[in-house]
């Protein structure tokens, strides 16, 4: 069976400088629709109701993303049983993304259904690797129990009403992102057997990396239905918008482009990749408002897309500072991001068209900052 199917490469397997494949960005682009998704159905349906919906659907789906990424980093190679379980995880995850506009308004059981196969899915994979890989093995079946602990409480949610239906699946959330909780005592004594030191390998945040560049891509996408009439005024939003998405993604690469993560435990290095995931979500958030803020001019909207732009651009900042063993701006602290804060939220009292070209100028300087204070820490001796 193995010489049809072939196994997964074990952990200890470490492929130097390893290059993410075809089939990893063929499995991301199928996330461009799950974020387009969530982005619209907020926007047609906006309500602070919607908003914790989208929180929720965005963390399942993504913990799908999460796990099937490690996954593959950790043990990929091309075998036919990975080749399959990448393109089943993309098929799964593109049948669930057809019910994301209902569960933005609140009705869940048609992608909790959908959602019940993933799940098994990744069952199915830490048990392959509990049995394959001996030295993974005794986390990975942690990972597996706890996964099946979480796929009971799912299942349950698609056979009960509301309320106790949206408790559940919010139950099975926390249970699924809690894996790494139990698992840490398996995983030191893995790590410290196998002398594998606690990395952020950096395909993976190669790929953290291209998904919020299609979440960055889904903004600018989504501009494109701002823009009924090409009036001199709409084409100006337009473009402010675009470049603002480009601006996000430059601070973005100035701030973790070059970052190498290594922390010192399990639970340490997933935190930082949870980080990484609410930046995406952030972002998407930011799409989101950007639409609100062209459609309507409500200072409310205002006020919440500049809270939401500064939050992503603090998150960045945060896993650099909490990662990086050279920080290119040791000095930007509280009064650096008090200032930078009080900036952008001064621009609500303008009108929409000026208010982006202020934000865009400040986002600007703000790139400017970090390339000097980078290219400083890289001329040191």
């Amino acid at each position: 069976m193995f010489q049809i199917f072939g196994k997964p490469r074990n952990i200890t397997e470490v492929i130097r400088n390893r290059k993410i494949s075809w089939l990893e960005l063929f499995y991301d682009l199928i996330f461009a629709v799950v974020i387009g998704r969530i982005t619209d159905g907020v926007v047609e349906h906006f309500s602070i109701q919607s908003l914790i919906n989208s929180f929720i659907i965005f963390g399942w789906f993504f913990w799908s993303w999460h796990e099937t990424s490690g996954y593959f980093d950790n043990h990929g190679n091309d075998s036919v049983l990975n080749i399959g379980i990448i393109n089943i995880q993309m098929i799964l995850t593109g049948i669930a993304a057809i019910y994301i506009p209902e569960a933005i308004e609140g009705h869940f059981r048609y992608l909790i259904i959908a959602l019940l196969p993933i799940e098994l899915m990744l069952i199915f994979v830490w048990y392959a690797i509990s049995y394959f890989d001996a030295a993974h093995g005794p986390a990975s079946k942690i990972w597996s129990r706890t996964y099946m602990g979480a796929f009971i409480f799912l299942l349950t949610s698609a056979l009960v009403r509301e309320p106790v239906q949206y408790i559940l699946i919010i139950v099975a959330l926390i249970i699924n992102y809690s894996a790494v909780f139990f698992a840490n005592s398996a995983l030191k004594h893995e790590y410290t057997t196998i002398k594998m030191p606690y990395v952020l390998k950096d395909s993976l945040i190669e790929r953290y990396g291209l998904m919020t560049m299609i979440a960055l891509g889904e903004m600018i996408s989504g501009l494109y239905a701002k823009l009924n009439n090409i009036v001199p005024l709409r084409l100006f939003d337009f473009i402010m918008g675009v470049v603002l998405a480009d601006l996000i993604g430059a601070v973005y690469y100035q701030v973790i482009g070059e970052l190498h993560i290594q922390m010192h435990s399990s639970v340490q290095v997933m935190g930082v990749r949870w980080l990484f995931l609410l930046d995406i979500y952030l972002i998407i958030l930011n799409a989101v408002f950007l639409q609100l803020l062209l459609a309507e001019n409500s200072r409310l909207i205002k006020v919440a897309f500049i809270i939401v732009l500064f939050a992503s651009l603090f998150m960045m900042w945060v896993i650099q500072r909490i990662t990086a063993q050279k920080v290119a701006d040791h000095r930007a602290g509280l009064g650096f991001f008090t200032v930078e804060f009080l900036i952008l939220i001064v621009t609500i009292i303008l009108p929409t068209p000026v208010m982006l070209g202020l934000v865009n100028l400040v986002l600007l300087v703000i790139n400017i900052r970090y390339r000097r204070k980078i290219n400083q820490v890289l001329n040191k001796p």
